[in-house]
């Protein structure tokens, strides 16, 4: 029985090891903007293409939302859980119908998204932004 117990937590301590490691890997292309942890309301912009960032801070929408450079202060968002569909149901309705949520978190940049960015299997990401780096936005908490 002890043997079985040892096993169970040494597989354990290995698969928490290397869940770890692939969350450094995936962060590792990420380079940070913000300074500090950041609390903003964002809300979603549905392009005509999909390869687009697709989130906002509303600050940006309120002062750019007619003007064509909208789409040079939108961002994608993500997260360090592996879920990606962290936000609820009521949430992802608000964001839907042209609410906000606010989200706390940190900005980065970076030249290329790993393959478990959210969407990567079924998104084409052909968009590239004028500097050449995609702005991600790290959610930690929704609030």
């Amino acid at each position: 029985m002890n043997k079985i117990i040892l096993t169970f937590l040494i597989a354990t301590l290995f698969s928490n090891c290397k869940k770890n490691d692939q969350i450094k890997d995936r962060f590792s292309n990420y380079e940070l903007i913000s300074t500090k942890e950041q609390i903003i309301e964002i809300k979603h912009i549905k392009w005509a293409a999909t390869d687009r960032p697709t989130f906002v801070t509303q600050e940006n929408y309120n002062a750019k939302s007619s003007d064509a450079s909208l789409i040079d202060y939108c961002f994608y968002l993500d997260t360090k859980e592996n879920r990606f569909q962290f936000f609820s149901e009521k949430n992802r309705e608000k964001l839907q119908n042209g609410g906000t949520v606010r989200v706390s978190g940190k900005f980065y940049k970076t030249k290329k998204f790993d393959g478990s960015f959210p969407y990567k299997n079924f998104l084409v990401y052909s968009f590239t932004p004028k500097n050449g780096y995609f702005i991600v936005f790290v959610c930690d908490t929704i609030l």
